[in-house]
């Protein structure tokens, strides 16, 4: 069940008693009515039998005065003190007690029909006279029907307009609600910036100031974990960097005298590199990851220059293994990001690309911009990945077993593509893997889209 709306929540609280204080006012004003309305209609029973006595006892024809009056023959009677009838027409056999001349009202059955009836007594000049006069009962529900559908269709309307302008003020009155949450939903998650609390309304104030201090923790924490892992490679290179030489060191001087001890010196020199590596690969991957978690300090970054400087400073190594490197990055595609994060990512793609590639081998680096956006790549004619493989190849640590680095074997630690990826996530750009041209070899291409702030000149 999906929880309302505090909008729809704040009408109920607020229109729910609302509706119904108008029901109970509209009931209220509907009895009112109808006792306005009954005694208006009593005192024109009064004033007909009034005007019936008088011109009785005044010798009047009342079957002339009778249609001026608005009742018929059969709606009053006169009857004298012995009870018999004068005038009119006998309506109950039973007679109110009406002395003092004070009106009695009641209700009596006429014909089959209910009536209201008003019994007035009188000392007249031709004696002590009792008038009774009826009305239909009948007419008097018509109108009080019409009272009634005229107090509920106004009490309606009243209710209506009210909850449309409550509604229309709660609206309102929540929109800088609605336009924190729409800032907070337009972020990109790498953004920690403090909230503006200038415009804030005092009752949001207090959200605004904690989810502030909340971001400032978080983006100390990054900081934190960054400068942490910054200073524990740092002490576990030191280390190493000495573990190395004292293990060369040793190599000079047992080289001819215990070839046994100078293949294991010569083993732990190269697990002290093998760790160096591991190392220098943890922090770049760490460097990613905070990138990606406290944002970009973004800045125009040409990736075709990035590119080509990479190939330069690996066209060695190319060069070792007979590589020849196809560069094709044009100048001035540029994209918003970091320059230190995007050299590694082009590096550690076209690093891979040598090594991994048999010797005599090609590798083409190329950054081309289209209508979806910039994409850089990176091909070789080498083994290639496997397909099953393909979804496992940016996992940290993972290392086909079908490949091997030709001539640098076991210093790969798994961790390269890894941060291929998360350097390309922070930059909001997608990593790939797929098939070499012609079918031959991989092709690994990170795609820069609009989103990630391409511009390109």
């Amino acid at each position: 069940m999906n929880p309302l709306s505090l909008r729809s929540q704040l009408l109920l609280l607020v229109g729910g008693p609302f509706v119904i204080l108008l029901l109970v006012e509209a009931i209220v004003s509907y009895r009112i009515g109808l006792h306005s309305a009954n005694q208006i209609y009593d005192e024109w029973l009064v004033d007909r039998a009034e005007k019936l006595l008088v011109g009785y006892s005044e010798g009047h024809d009342l079957t002339a005065e009778l249609p001026a009056l608005g009742i018929t023959n059969d709606q009053y009677e006169i009857v004298d003190s012995e009870g018999a009838l004068l005038s009119g027409a006998v309506l109950a056999q039973e007679r109110p007690d009406a002395a003092g001349g004070t009106p009695v009202f009641r209700l009596l059955t006429v014909q089959a029909s209910p009536v209201r009836a008003v019994s007035i007594q009188r000392d007249t000049q031709v004696g002590n006279l009792t008038v009774t006069v009826t009305e239909e009962v009948t007419s008097r529900s018509e109108n009080n029907y019409t009272l009634l559908v005229d107090v509920l269709i106004s009490n309606s309307l009243v209710v209506l307009l009210a909850l449309l302008m409550i509604g229309s003020a709660f609206g309102r009155g929540l929109r800088p609600l609605t336009h924190l949450s729409d800032e907070l939903a337009q972020r990109s998650p790498q953004d920690l910036t403090p909230i503006d609390v200038g415009t804030v309304p005092v009752e949001l104030r207090g959200v605004v100031e904690n989810t502030n201090s909340l971001l400032a923790r978080i983006d100390t924490a990054i900081s934190t974990r960054e400068q942490f892992i910054g200073n524990i490679a740092h002490q576990i290179r030191t280390p190493l960097a000495g573990i190395k030489l004292q293990a060369q060191l040793a190599e000079g001087e047992v080289a001819e005298k215990n070839p046994a001890l100078l293949a294991t010196l010569q083993r732990i020199s190269d697990a002290a590199d093998a760790m160096t590596h591991v190392n220098s690969q943890l922090m770049k991957l760490a460097r990613a990851e905070a990138a990606m978690g406290r944002g970009l300090r973004r800045e125009p970054v040409d990736l075709g220059e990035v590119s080509r400087q990479s190939c330069t400073a690996l066209s060695a190594l190319a060069k070792s293994k007979g590589i020849t490197l196809h560069v094709a990055a044009p100048s001035a595609c540029y994209v918003a990001g970091e320059l230190t994060l995007l050299s590694e990512m082009v590096s550690n793609l076209v690093e891979n690309a040598i090594l991994y590639t048999h010797n005599e081998g090609n590798v083409w680096v190329t950054v081309a911009v289209d209508q979806q956006g910039l994409e850089f790549s990176v091909e070789d004619d080498g083994p290639g990945i496997d397909e099953a493989e393909r979804q496992q190849i940016f996992e940290r640590f993972f290392r086909s077993p079908s490949q091997s680095v030709s001539d640098r074997e076991g210093e790969g630690c798994g961790l390269g593509l890894a941060i291929v990826r998360e350097i390309a996530r922070a930059h909001g750009a997608t990593a790939n893997v797929g098939e070499g041209r012609g079918g031959r070899g991989a092709r690994f291409a990170v795609r820069f889209t609009a989103d990630s702030e391409l511009t390109s000149s």
